[in-house]
């Protein structure tokens, strides 16, 4: 047992560790290229490319959740027959790729004399019809990786998955690097993000059929009962996971409207910004997911009630400091980032950047949801951030301009969130005190620790230079995360055991998942 136990936690660290450096490869990736091509197409076609490839996010979403059904179809497999059937389900999932890249075309195609007034394209009407159709190309290839992909996540082998995602975002950060710095606009930009597209589907189809072709998609007849299975969890799933997307494009799309492609492209900028926040936690719980789905069978619910106030307390830990430390520096940081001031996209940060921390520390309680196969519970809530955000925009965008966009957003997440927490705890009866008292020393400690550092602002150094703002950053993001820290020790809510727990978890990650290091047992 204790062998077993310690083969599952190394296969866990590695995989955490490899989507870690894959993560942060594509992160760097991403803030390496984003500054190159928004000074050569300028703010306004900036602004078209990020709305263009918004609307192909959301068209993305229509995937009805098989990326995820997959994935857990293909985790407990265990069988012969259980083999078989995912065979063909997979075989399903590329067959719906094309389907979805032809349905994709022919909405955009009917509706684009519409989008041209909408998004106020003018004369780049043209060349952002042509760049639309590289990026449905784009679309079609992510989505006939769907297969591969869940059979690499699925059987948790992260380390191929890694080490393919992180070469083809250097390639693609390249490429847009290149094709920008050559003249290029709107058309070669959408054409080198197909092209890495398509090597990426190759890689994954390449390395999946080499290391499980027990696993490879085909065709077959498949029982309706397991289509039912797939698909009501799947789309409770893409419900859920695809509601955060369509609250970030809507705003884009709304801005373009309103206010101009330029002012969503800063807007834009600052959300690129939060996904650094984001970064962290987003790869631990993929990574999690189908460990946890594996112990919950092995071990049963009283594992997953422990993984899951243990996963959330530190998911506190880390966000709420984090968060405060973004929000303090946010304005040097887009000026570090980008070479000078983009108000847009700083004072996005500072909006939502504390709802989006509130709604990922209830990121461990999704996992608990997914992992007792109950994604339904996620769909409401998530139903509900939609609606809130479609019926604030309008009154807070009369009321506040432009900032009410993220503004109603921000409530609308936060409201969500909210009500999703009462309700995941009701309908599981587990009780809301235990959960209350994993967050609120976090929350508070990080809220004092910001004020201070807002309150001490006028006295730490700041510039106009690139070299000034990374001081005025360090200076900022680490006094708050100092007096957080300081907070959290003098009030015994971050004692002598949580920091030998936090260095393991630095080492690994999975700790969370071990008895051994105070988890969850």
């Amino acid at each position: 047992m204790a062998s077993a136990t310690h083969a599952v936690e190394t296969r866990v660290t590695r995989n955490t560790a490899s989507m870690l450096a894959a993560r942060v490869i594509m992160a760097v990736s991403g803030l390496v290229s984003v500054p190159v091509i928004y000074q050569r197409l300028g703010p306004r076609e900036f602004g078209i490319w990020v709305v263009l490839a918004g609307l192909l996010s959301m068209a993305a979403l229509i995937d009805l959740g098989l990326g995820s059904a997959l994935v857990r179809e293909v985790a407990r497999a265990a069988s012969a027959a259980d083999r078989d059937l995912v065979r063909r389900l997979l075989g399903l999932g590329l067959g719906w790729a094309v389907l979805l890249g032809l349905l994709t075309l022919g909405a955009l195609g009917a509706g684009w004399p519409w989008l041209v007034g909408l998004l106020r394209l003018g004369d780049l009407a043209d060349e952002a019809w042509q760049a639309t159709l590289w990026l449905v190309a784009g679309l079609v290839a992510g989505a006939v990786e769907l297969p591969w992909r869940a059979v690499l996540e699925g059987g948790q082998r992260y380390g191929s998955l890694a080490a393919i995602s992180a070469g083809t975002a250097i390639l693609a950060a390249a490429l847009a690097i290149l094709v920008v710095r050559l003249g290029g606009g709107l058309v070669a930009l959408a054409a080198s993000a197909a092209a890495t597209g398509a090597i990426r589907t190759l890689l994954l189809a390449a390395t999946t059929h080499r290391q499980c072709p027990d696993l490879s998609p085909r065709w077959g007849r498949t029982n309706l009962a397991d289509l039912r299975r797939i698909g009501g969890y799947g789309l409770r799933v893409q419900v859920s996971s695809g509601a955060g997307m369509v609250n970030v494009e809507l705003d884009r799309l709304v801005l373009g409207g309103a206010f101009g492609p330029a002012v969503a492209g800063g807007f834009d900028l600052g959300s690129r910004l939060l996904n650094l926040l984001r970064l962290p936690p987003g790869f631990a719980l993929i990574v999690l997911f189908p460990a946890a789905v594996a112990r919950t069978v092995s071990r049963g619910t009283g594992w997953l009630d422990r993984f899951y106030l243990a996963a959330t307390r530190y998911l506190a830990l880390f966000l709420a400091p984090a968060t405060a430390a973004l929000m303090v520096s946010a304005d040097p940081l887009v000026r570090l980032w980008l070479g000078h001031q983009v108000p847009w996209a700083a004072a996005n940060i500072m909006i939502l950047a504390p709802a989006y921390a509130l709604n990922l520390i209830t990121g461990a309680a999704t996992i608990a949801a997914r992992a007792e196969g109950r994604p339904g519970l996620e769909t409401r809530y998530v139903l509900l951030s939609v609606v809130l955000n479609l019926t604030l925009t309008v009154p807070m965008l009369l009321l506040c301009g432009p900032l009410g966009v993220p503004l109603s957003t921000a409530l609308a997440v936060v409201l969500s969130t909210g009500y999703f927490l009462v309700y995941f705890h009701s309908a599981t009866a587990r009780p809301l005190a235990p959960l209350a008292r994993a967050i609120w020393p976090p929350l508070a400690a990080a809220v004092a620790a910001g004020l201070v550092t807002a309150a001490a602002g006028q006295f730490l150094p700041d510039g106009p230079g690139r070299l000034d703002a990374a001081l005025a950053v360090s200076t900022r993001a680490g006094l708050t995360v100092l007096v957080a820290g300081t907070l959290l020790i003098a009030g015994g809510h971050l004692g002598a055991s949580d920091r030998v727990r936090l260095h393991r978890l630095l080492r690994a990650p999975t700790a969370v998942l071990s008895p051994t290091t105070g988890g969850p047992r």
